[in-house]
Order: C-alpha cells, then structure tokens, then sequence
C-alpha cells in the first residue's frame, strides 16, 4: 500500500500503525510506507496481480488507468469514473477490464476479490484479462478532446477537431467561389434545366446605356414542334442595370387574376419575386412598361 499517511488524524495514524504491523508480520506478503510518498507506482502497477480500488467517491479516476496501462486489472466499487472504464469480466465472452461492487459493503468488496481469484488460477483467461485491462486505458488525447468540448460548451463556443478538418479536405475537392454566384432570375423561377432546353441566356431583367430593342432568338428547330409553337420567340436583356420602372408577373399558378410586382436586387442586378407553387408546370408572363412577352 502506498501513500503518506495524515498522522495528525486519529484514524489515520490508526491505519498507519497497522500497515506497519503487518509489514514485519508478513515482510514477503505485504508492504507499505505510510511515512512518505510512494514513488514507485509504475512498478508496483505492472507488477500486482490485481490493483484494488474500493473508492466511495471518484469523480474520473487515472489509478486505474495507471493499472491498465501496466496491463493490471482493476477491482473497483461502481461509483463515479470507476463504473465508467472498469467493466466486469465475462467467463464465457471473455469481456471486461476487471471486477466491480455495486453494494459498498465489506461482503460484496470481498466477493469481488474472490471472483478475481477465480479467474487468477486459469492462466489463459487471466492473460486476456490483462490484455483486456491493457487495451481499456483511456489515451490522454481522448481526455483533453472531452475537457476541450465541456471549456467550449460552457463558453458557447464551437469545437472543432483539425483532423477531423484535414480529412474532409481529403475527401472533397476545394471549391470555387465562382460556383456559387447569384443564379439570375430565370433560372430561379423554370430551373436551370428548362433553361438550357429554350436555349434562354442571362434573362435578367436589365437594361442598356441606351434604349435599345430586345435582342430576340428563335428557337433551334431541333426542339420539339408543339414547344416551338407554344414559345416562338426567347429574347435576351441585358444585365446593365435597371430599365423599367416596374416589372409585373401573372401567370396560370393563379388563374391569371392577379399580377405579383417583382423587386429590383441592385446587388445581383436582378428583378426577382418569391412565389409559393405547388409542385406543377405552369405558364406565365411577365408585363414590362405595358409590352407582354410570354415565357413557358
């Protein structure tokens, strides 16, 4: 048993007496120092069979990772981080680090301590036992990343691990601002993909220096008949800045009745609103200054 004794305290200067006691009674059986610091744990740890922990209270615990990493089972009451990191040993799955009491009583503690000596006397379980106590050591990397998250927690801050960081990089390509530029105001209201069918380039509403008419494009003939009838003619605005006054867009979503004012983004250089459809294809127009151009 090792560490200093409070001789100032009557049950422990109790305690110390009777260490010493049983050092010269049982001088190959049993030793203590109560009268200094022990200094010598990792070689007691790797060299006990067994290390004994009947703590009442322990909030985390490192004794028993000090005896797991020596590869030492560990016989521990079930409180605090004891019941956390030292589990049962199994006979038949061969799973645990060491044995536990969950009464803090001596009978149970001694019950434990029998267990153990079961397993003690058959060499083979009790060599996976220590390899099982061996690999159940807490590496300090875990402990710091948990303390890290709780000091972040209670500073409303975000954690964030830099391995973590450097494999997502890893796995995704570096992404190009340019991807994600504003889409204009066509592609929000049909999609990119009927876009690309009607051939429509950058019809956001914009105009020129000078008032100049709509560049007008005829749809490649290529494209379905019915489609070519239905839409004759696309035509292209510029995007220099905003022409018109008020821009307006009705169409079948809401029987045509109704006419819903589009806003200008002087930041994108955009006209643009915001409708709640239902999922569908719908046709609609949008009215600029009184002239009516129609697009599916």
């Amino acid at each position: 048993m090792g560490g200093p004794g409070n001789m100032n305290d009557p049950y422990s200067a109790q305690c110390a007496h009777r260490m010493w006691t049983l050092k010269q009674r049982y001088p190959n059986c049993f030793w203590a120092a109560p009268e200094e610091f022990f200094y010598d744990g990792p070689l007691v740890n790797r060299g006990t069979d067994f290390g004994l922990m009947p703590s009442l209270f322990e909030p985390g615990g490192i004794v028993q990772h000090e005896f797991f990493v020596a590869g030492t089972p560990v016989i521990a009451f079930k409180t605090g981080g004891l019941k956390d990191s030292v589990i049962e040993y199994m006979w038949d799955s061969e799973v645990g680090s060491g044995y536990t009491f969950e009464s803090y009583k001596k009978e149970d503690f001694i019950f434990a301590i029998e267990r153990a000596i079961g397993t003690f006397k058959n060499k083979q379980k009790y060599a996976k036992l220590r390899e099982n106590a061996f690999n159940a050591t807490m590496p300090g990397e875990q402990v710091c990343i948990a303390w890290f998250k709780e000091f972040c927690r209670m500073r409303s801050k975000i954690y964030f691990d830099l391995k973590e960081m450097q494999a997502c990089k890893a796995l995704f390509k570096e992404w190009d601002p340019r991807q994600y530029a504003p889409i204009n105001i066509i592609d929000e209201v049909i999609g990119q993909e009927k876009r690309d069918l009607y051939a429509i380039d950058d019809m956001d509403i914009g105009a020129e220096a000078s008032r100049q008419p709509f560049d007008v494009r005829v749809v490649p003939s290529e494209f379905d008949k019915v489609m070519k009838e239905r839409v004759p003619h696309l035509f292209r605005l510029h995007n220099w800045g905003p022409r018109h006054h008020n821009v307006q867009i009705c169409g079948s979503f809401d029987n045509w009745e109704k006419r819903h004012d589009m806003q200008f983004d002087h930041f994108a250089n955009q006209w643009f609103v915001t409708l709640h459809l239902r999922r569908g294809e719908y046709f609609y127009k949008y009215i600029i200054n009184n002239s009516n151009w129609v697009v599916n």
